[in-house]
């Protein structure tokens, strides 16, 4: 399933597409500093603090001052290993003491939890997001506050699983529960980014196999480039038979875009004034995706009852009206996981009736019917992609009735000509996969049949 938002997404398509992947299960959420920082602080009051303003704090606790270790161009990783050599040389001590006392203290000043108003505003909107996982480079558990019950957390030491019916909550850079774990420093940082890093790779991999909506970020953060350009050049893929999308919601609160825009890396950038804002589009559209997607399942509960009542009119109809056939078969490859295995007990019924009918003296025309349909069965999917029960069930009949296409005394006159007529539309690679199975099954019938294409 490919993404159809092209070069120039609309708005609505953009969130459509965010819901289809949560009706699908792959929507994932990355989250950062900024979600937390829309749920906590009540303005002008902050709570959440930003990367900078905890080492400002930690500095303060830790005696060292931190103006005198700011350099032009270093980060805040930098920064931070700095503030743990000058506590260090000011105490006497290893870098590493003072390297934990800096993640216990960050530890201590991330212990926020959302006002009850806000807590039950956001845990509405992930339980109507519904993601099938959460990534965060937050220390902090304001997402497990959203979702009691209905997730668990992971921290870097623990493998990325999922449990049926919970949502895993992974904490990429640590959880504030385990000091130790907090990936903060350059020397943390340049353990992260290690090519076998199994954080790295999880986070490659989850942009690879998901649509990723990323939630609290600025542009261009270290974090969602990285693990954009693993996914994108280190993992590839011939195609992908799933939604994917990485799409990100950008605060903008002097002058937000209406239309999303794609930037050159393929992130799908959503500008929004408030975080609430996003959610509240997206929860307001969701009865008139529903509604949409009941009128769907109806049609396709329509056609699956035609399969599980096999009534005798439509067993008919579909050996002998080919416009009709086409229309139901056209049905399949879209839907085939709903439709496949109704299908194939469908189609044991159909080939049952012609094995009757063209069993009678003289019905050589019934051996044309049941080619005729056999061959459009073939035509349905691409030979890679046939569901392999049905392509069995479909190889049987085509042995049975190729002891009869044939121009000698016993044969059937009209599926020899239908054979020469459509014979031509079996690509290679079926013709390839019809005369493997035939070997391996000893459809001698078949063999023969198929052996001057």
């Amino acid at each position: 399933m490919k993404s159809d938002l092209g070069e120039s997404p609309t708005r609505d398509g953009v969130l459509k597409f965010l819901f289809e992947s949560s009706e699908y299960g792959n929507l994932g959420l990355f989250v950062g500093a900024g979600f937390s920082k829309a749920i906590v602080d009540a303005p002008p009051k902050t709570v959440a603090l930003s990367w900078g303003e905890l080492l400002a704090k930690a500095s303060k606790r830790m005696r060292v001052s931190l103006t005198k270790l700011k350099h032009e161009g270093s980060g805040y990783p930098d920064l931070a290993s700095r503030l743990c050599e000058a506590h260090a040389r000011k105490t006497k001590g290893k870098p590493s003491q003072s390297l934990l006392k800096l993640k216990r203290i960050i530890c201590a000043e991330t212990a926020w939890y959302p006002p009850e108003d806000k807590r039950l505003k956001f845990a509405s909107y992930l339980e109507k997001v519904a993601p099938s996982w959460i990534i965060t480079t937050n220390y902090d558990q304001i997402l497990e506050c959203l979702l009691p019950g209905a997730s668990f957390s992971l921290g870097p030491s623990d493998t990325f699983t999922s449990r049926k019916g919970l949502i895993p909550i992974f904490h990429l850079h640590g959880i504030r529960t385990d000091p130790e774990s907090l990936i903060i420093s350059q020397e943390d940082y340049v353990a992260l980014f290690r090519p076998n890093e199994y954080r790295q790779i999880r986070l490659a991999l989850a942009l690879k196999e998901s649509t990723t909506c990323l939630l609290g970020y600025g542009l261009g953060d270290v974090n969602v480039l990285t693990a954009l350009d693993w996914s994108s050049k280190v993992f590839q893929g011939k195609g992908q038979a799933y939604p994917r999308e990485v799409i990100q919601v950008v605060r903008n609160t002097k002058s937000a875009q209406e239309d999303p825009y794609r930037l050159e890396n393929g992130i799908v950038v959503v500008e929004v004034e408030d975080i609430a804002d996003f959610f509240d589009e997206f929860v307001e559209a969701i009865p008139r995706w529903k509604k949409q997607r009941s009128r769907r399942k109806a049609k396709i509960k329509e056609v699956l009852n035609i399969f599980r009542e096999a009534a005798p009119d439509d067993v008919t109809d579909f050996l002998e009206d080919g416009e009709w056939r086409r229309n139901i078969l056209a049905a399949l490859p879209k839907y085939e996981i709903e439709f496949v295995r109704e299908f194939e007990v469908f189609l044991n019924k159909v080939v049952d009736q012609n094995r009757k009918l063209s069993s009678r003296n003289g019905a050589f025309r019934e051996y044309a019917k049941g080619l005729n349909m056999s061959l459009d069965v073939l035509s349905t999917f691409e030979c890679g992609k046939f569901p392999p029960a049905l392509l069995a069930a479909i190889v049987r009949n085509m042995d049975r009735l190729a002891r009869y296409i044939g121009e000698g005394v016993g044969n059937s006159y009209s599926a020899s000509q239908l054979w020469a007529e459509r014979k031509s539309e079996l690509s290679k690679s079926m013709v390839a996969e019809l005369r493997a199975i035939a070997g391996c099954h000893r459809h001698v019938s078949l063999e023969e049949l198929i052996s001057e294409l």
